[in-house]
């Protein structure tokens, strides 16, 4: 599924070209082309195969979770740079060990988080980076979602631990939680209650609902769940002395003990958007495209111009740090677990 949107959005970046597809179900790879009405772009089965005869530059690896870092150092070892969809591994160490390579090989590695592209979620980071709340109180992101068991017994490898790395908080509310740990800062310790409420034939979680501490010292609240028919946007909230924000399909919220001259046209653009998606809310394939294309633009920018991107291994790494944790508190009936 993310595949066929990478097929869609790569035509369409500047200065991009798309080179090849390559999947194991040629099938799969054939009605991706033909959804998007590509034509005479070379298709493959294996990726070495693929590596070996044409010339690529950027590999964009859109397969289960649990397998990112094999693919991606394949892709490195053969000098191209990989751009990974979330969440960029499901363990830290696997991470570091993409990290490494990519160094090792003189390659640049960066991860899918389309959503810090939303501008209602980069007002409330902007507002965060210039001081705008304040002593910060407490922050918090909802992803309140559903999913059916046709989804996961579709899938295959969703809701595994050994491909999918968990379920609605590593699958899904990773999104949030990225986004969480970007606009109020680092997390420090977490305390969750986790448990399938409704998906029983699948190993993980479909429900988790966490509290936080903030390096901070502020407090915060993370819930994911894909048990809550029929699936609500994503709610990300951050408030302190000074102020409060909120985001959810818009700028919900955006009030400051002092208001900026430009604050007034920044909710009057925001504050009521009609949603074209429920942004994966109530369907995987139910996401926006726009948002993709303006983070792979922007990771091509930022490699064009010898930086590494805003979504580095570095910071892909936080989010699935806060989800370990918060899986092993779980584990262990909610004990607090510092985040690594």
């Amino acid at each position: 599924m993310a595949g066929e949107w990478h097929v869609r959005l790569v035509p369409k970046i500047p200065n991009a070209t798309l080179v090849a597809v390559c999947d194991i179900d040629p099938a799969r790879s054939q009605a991706a082309l033909e959804k998007n009405s590509l034509t005479g772009i070379p298709q493959y089965v294996d990726m070495a195969d693929m590596l070996k005869k044409e010339r690529i530059d950027v590999i964009h690896l859109a397969t289960p979770s649990g397998n990112h870092m094999a693919l991606s150092i394949q892709a490195m070892e053969a000098g191209k740079n990989v751009i990974v969809e979330k969440p960029m591994e499901i363990q830290l160490d696997r991470i570091e060990t993409m990290r490494q390579a990519s160094i090792k090989h003189g390659v640049r590695l960066a991860g899918i988080f389309q959503n810090r592209w939303n501008e209602a979620n980069r007002a409330l980071h902007d507002a965060r980076v210039q001081g705008r709340f304040g002593t910060l109180t407490w922050a918090g992101c909802f992803t309140m979602w559903y999913r059916t068991d046709k989804y996961y017994s579709d899938g295959g490898w969703r809701g595994t631990w050994a491909l999918d790395g968990g379920g609605a908080v590593m699958n899904q509310s990773v999104h949030a939680i990225d986004l969480l740990q970007w606009i109020a800062g680092p997390v420090k310790q977490v305390s969750a209650y986790a448990s399938s409420r409704i998906h029983p034939k699948i190993e993980v979680e479909d429900s988790l609902s966490a509290s936080l501490l903030f390096e901070s010292g502020a407090y915060g609240t993370i819930v994911g769940t894909t048990a809550m028919y029929p699936g609500l946007p994503v709610r990300i909230e951050i408030g302190g002395e000074n102020g409060t924000a909120v985001s959810e399909n818009g700028l919900k919220v955006f009030k400051f003990r002092q208001e900026l001259p430009e604050d007034k046209n920044l909710i009057a653009r925001l504050a009521d958007l009609k949603a074209a998606t429920t942004g994966g809310a109530t369907s995987a394939a139910d996401v926006p495209p726009d948002l993709h294309a303006r983070n792979i633009h922007h990771i091509l920018t930022a490699w064009e111009e010898g930086r590494d991107a805003e979504t580095s291994p570095l910071e892909a790494r936080k989010s699935v740090a806060i989800v370990l944790a918060m899986y092993q508190s779980a584990r262990n009936n909610g004990a607090p677990v510092k985040v690594e």
